[in-house]
């Protein structure tokens, strides 16, 4: 596995850099390689972990209603 942090010029940052900025990784999976660019508010009141199950509580409510149509 191979992660990168870098800002938005591409060039990479110091560890307390990229907790204030954004940072992005790159993971292969098989012959495929992801680039994934990652932000955090500072601002936000939800944490990383309050948004996913949000949004894993919308996705079976979702999916609930739609099996009741």
């Amino acid at each position: 596995m191979y992660f990168t942090t870098q800002n938005k010029s591409g060039q990479a940052m110091t560890k307390a850099e990229s907790k204030r900025e954004y940072g992005a990784f790159t993971k292969r999976i098989g012959y495929t390689n992801y680039h994934v660019g990652v932000y955090f508010s500072d601002t936000s009141t939800e944490t990383a972990k309050d948004k996913i199950l949000r949004l894993v509580k919308n996705e079976a409510e979702n999916e609930k209603a739609a099996k009741n149509q």
